[in-house]
């Protein structure tokens, strides 16, 4: 199964809708990937505007 990442919270899922924000708008068009433990203490989080742990693309076309 292919991974999607979600084009308004950029959360990877092999689903069809979105865990995290419920919605469909998935593309398989992304790039980067980053991995969040720590949401508070991370600056990428930060910047990203990430406040849950897990899997994110960094790039969603």
């Amino acid at each position: 199964m292919s991974e999607k990442a979600c084009t308004t919270c950029h959360v990877i899922t092999t689903g069809n809708v979105c865990p995290k924000c419920k919605t469909s708008s998935l593309s398989e068009d992304f790039s980067g990937l980053v991995i969040i433990f720590d949401p508070e203490g991370s600056a990428i989080a930060k910047a990203m505007n990430i406040k849950e742990k897990g899997r994110y693309a960094l790039k969603v076309r």
